[in-house]
């Protein structure tokens, strides 16, 4: 192919011009990054460009890119050490043979020209590696279509990579590499076969590493993979446990091994995503303004040394493709998805699983066989360097908040890592933000106490009720990735010296799982979007009846701008580039909140079904001014109060505040942060500094600024009537007289009952699972202990708390609390 392309590049350039024209009528490749030539960093310097294998169709491919984006053409000719090299590009592997073309065994010779040439001279040469794939897709050993003509690890020849071309030739992903400077691989006084090798490596090395990343690893394993996850220790003794020497047991086990792979195991087809993904992209376009991404920069590079685990929150069905769909169109490896069981239905699950799903029962309890068979083959992903996404809350959250972490698939991927530590992991947290939910009904019926609708594809297909209503936007952040070697190092400094392998887990994993989920959500939490619509339900739902007059919301709407920048929680958070008449029309295009004129100032409200919807997504920005509004609180009775006080009070329900909602800062960082909120309140004209800085005082009443303050506070007022009414009903009750079950159900019961009377549009103001990790909580800090009876007690300190209610709950609300009762026969154990 060399001298072909020599031939016609010196002899037949008409020709090769005429190739070119026809090239792209059809073959468009997508080029990354958008401006290549931002890569060159020294103008002075000669370039060439390395392309991995080669061919005709590759060099036109780079010859349009070139042209297209103001860089030199690879057909032209550069003079570079003294000597004229007649084209711009050399190849990597050049193919050798006329019939069965294989890797030329002595490598590049233009190349090794190139790196002769570089000897002694002042002058260097920029080598930009350019990886172009054709229908890039994970291999499918049974498709032969897939062998023959999408992108894999074999090499193609002349006839598949021409008919690579003719059929996926707009499906082609073409990727411009950082210039490698010639001069610093090497060294004068080398001698020219070692500075060969040096330079052939350091590029092959390169292009392994770019076709991992984009089009996945090798996966030819998968032709044995069953017996891959038979050989593995813990299957073995799994399969010796359940036959007990028993030749038929010991046959029936191994059957059941095999079942269960295809039961688990993903089976990726590239032409199933492609079909996936141009319904997805229908779809989108459908129903969506556009999907917002940001700090995805952080993704770039970390494919080519480690093994990506991603792990996003869960909201929505659409959250299963959206990743997938995301990391597709940014020439990403597509993740290995963890699916419960219960989508692996008729038609769907097989579309799933060639779309990268991998399904998990939803208990593995009492089947010891089939976790091991689970166990072995995650080890096998992460052996081979796939990256993987799944959800550690388990379902999608109800009421907008972040569900408390479970460990299970955790526990799963630390254990399978450091059996074979060979390639770190990396965690990387994913907030998906939405503006409006195609679950939305389902979702008020639940809060409202329906009954919880199972999660399934076809609940998302019955979801979709109407294409033509505008859904907004989607927001996808991604977080701070977490390394799994940097946490296991800090917590178990020595694990890699611990003798693994006897089957067990070690006992010292259930805290890291523990740590390393709540790292997961807090890193979710600080990358959180705001949107338009989370900020008029913040804002709204902080007033009596979800009304406001027009100026007022636009106020309060800049307010919260303001403190979101000046209260910085996180460098990866998103606030919308937007003013507040720009967020109300577009809230009001969407429908979710209603204009009424008056001729002293326009009116802006919402139903109250809308509302309901609503609190789901204040509660998804609610962590951000958790402490400011939380010192707001501290001044909804009282006109002024010393810093220490504000400090005092803030510490007091700070515990309870982070795991609720998944704050990122530490115990002991409190008094700090809250200082930090005191101080941009004071700066926003909220809080007014007396001449002896230890003291605070909220604005004259009456004033806008008073205004504000109480609405800003308003929106942890919820919170706290709930921790007021856990500790009320204690009280009430007396020490070492209710069961933890009982405590819940007569919480859950009040603040249903609250809720009716003074009309709080909230239902997760009476959510059950909220009350249970308060409770948890007041265990975990020793307020509360269980006694020999199971029954809950607690010291007189406890009773303490309600003075400091006074400084935050109005007088009518505390007394309706204290006075509630609930009816025997209404509380079950």
């Amino acid at each position: 192919m060399r001298h072909l392309l020599d031939f016609a590049f010196l002899i037949f350039r008409p020709l090769y011009w005429l190739a070119g024209k026809l090239f792209a009528v059809w073959a468009r490749p997508s080029v990354q990054p958008e401006a290549p030539a931002e890569l060159i960093t020294d103008g002075d310097a000669a370039i060439c460009y390395v392309l991995e294998t080669g061919g005709l169709a590759d060099v036109l491919a780079l010859e349009r890119a070139c042209a297209k984006n103001g860089l030199p053409p690879p057909s032209e000719s550069f003079y570079f050490g003294g000597q004229r090299f007649s084209r711009r590009f050399v190849v990597l592997r050049p193919l050798s043979g006329i019939f069965f073309r294989r890797p030329s065994a002595s490598g590049s010779r233009r190349l090794r020209t190139l790196v002769d040439a570089g000897k002694n001279i002042s002058d260097d040469l920029l080598l930009i590696p350019v990886a172009i794939y054709w229908g890039r897709s994970p291999d499918k050993e049974h498709s032969l279509f897939k062998l023959l003509f999408a992108e894999n690890w074999d090499v193609a020849g002349r006839t598949r990579k021409f008919f690579a071309t003719l059929l996926h030739g707009r499906n082609t992903l073409m990727r411009f590499s950082h210039a490698l400077a010639l001069s610093s691989i090497v060294q004068d006084g080398v001698e020219p076969n070692i500075a060969f090798r040096k330079v052939s490596r350091i590029l092959r090395v390169h292009f392994r590493k770019r076709r991992t990343v984009t089009v996945g690893p090798d996966l030819s394993h998968r032709r044995t993979l069953a017996r891959q996850v038979l050989l593995a220790p813990n299957v073995k003794r799994a399969i010796a446990a359940e036959a007990s020497d028993d030749a038929k047991k010991l046959e029936q086990a191994e059957h059941k091994v095999h079942k269960y792979v295809q039961e688990i195991a993903a089976d990726i087809s590239y032409p199933t995503i492609r079909f996936l993904v141009g319904i997805l992209r229908w779809l989108w376009n459908r129903i969506y303004d556009g999907i917002e991404l940001g700090n995805t920069e952080r993704l770039r590079d970390l494919a080519k040394e480690k093994v990506v685990v991603y792990v996003p929150c869960h909201r929505s069905h659409f959250d299963y493709m959206l990743l997938s769909y995301i990391c597709y169109e940014k020439g990403l490896q597509l993740p290995h998805i963890a699916a419960g069981i219960n989508l692996n239905l008729p038609v769907v699950g097989p579309i799933l699983r060639r779309g990268g799903a991998f399904f998990l029962r939803r208990s593995f309890k009492g089947n010891r066989l089939y976790a091991a068979v689970f166990d072995a083959y995650l080890y096998q992903i992460l052996l081979r360097g796939y990256s993987i996404e799944y959800f550690v809350e388990g379902g999608r959250s109800r009421t907008g908040r972040l569900l408390s972490p479970k460990g299970g698939m955790l526990a799963m991927t630390v254990n399978s890592y450091i059996q074979d530590p060979k390639r770190p992991v990396v965690f990387v947290p994913i907030y998906f933000g939405y503006e409006k939910l195609i679950e939305g009904d389902s979702f008020i019926n639940e809060l409202g106490g329906g009954a919880k609708q199972t999660e399934s594809l076809l609940g998302l297909i019955r979801s979709i009720k109407g294409l033509r209503e505008n859904f907004g936007h989607v927001y996808v952040n991604i977080g701070e990735p977490i390394d799994l070697d940097n946490m296991l190092d800090g917590m178990q400094s020595d694990w890699r010296n611990m003798p693994i392998g006897n089957g067990e887990r070690p006992a010292w994993l259930n805290e890291v799982v523990d740590k390393l989920g709540q790292s997961i959500m807090s890193g979710i939490n600080a990358a959180a979007a705001v949107t338009p619509i989370s900020l008029l339900a913040y804002v709204l739902l902080a007033t009596p009846k979800q009304t406001i007059g027009a100026q007022e919301l636009r106020s309060q709407l800049q307010l919260s701008l303001d403190l979101l920048k000046r209260f910085h929680y996180s460098d990866s958070v998103t606030i919308p580039d937007m003013d507040p008449d720009e967020i109300i029309a577009h809230g009001e295009k969407l429908n979710a909140i209603s204009r009424t004129s008056h001729p002293m100032g326009d009116v802006i409200h919402m139903t109250e079904s809308t509302a309901v919807l609503l609190t789901f997504f204040r509660n998804n920005i609610l962590h951000l001014l958790a402490v400011p509004a939380s010192v707001a609180c501290c001044f909804i009775q009282g006109r002024e109060l010393p810093l220490a006080e504000i400090q005092r009070l803030v510490n007091l329900i700070y515990p309870f505040m982070r795991k609720e909602l998944c704050l990122q800062w530490g115990d002991d960082e409190v008094d700090q942060v809250t200082t930090q909120a005191v101080d941009a309140l004071v700066d926003q004209g909220l809080l007014i500094r007396r001449k002896r800085k230890s003291a605070l005082e909220r604005p004259p009443a009456g004033s806008a600024e008073a205004y504000q303050l109480m609405m800003l506070g308003q929106a942890m007022v919820p919170m706290l009537q709930r921790f007021y009414l856990v500790v009320a009903i204690l009280v009430q009750h007396g020490s070492g007289t209710l069961s933890r079950v009982r405590l819940e159900r007569m919480c859950q019961l009040s603040a249903e009952r609250l809720s009716m009377i003074y009309g709080l549009h909230s239902p997760d103001f009476f959510n059950k699972t909220l009350f249970h990790d308060f409770i948890r909580k007041l265990q975990d800090q020793d307020v509360l202990r269980r006694n020999g009876d199971g029954l809950l007690e607690y010291d007189d300190d406890i009773v303490g708390i309600g003075a400091d209610a006074r400084l935050v709950l109005g007088e009518e609300i505390r007394h309706s609390i204290l006075l509630l009762t609930v009816p025997e026969d209404q509380v079950e154990e």
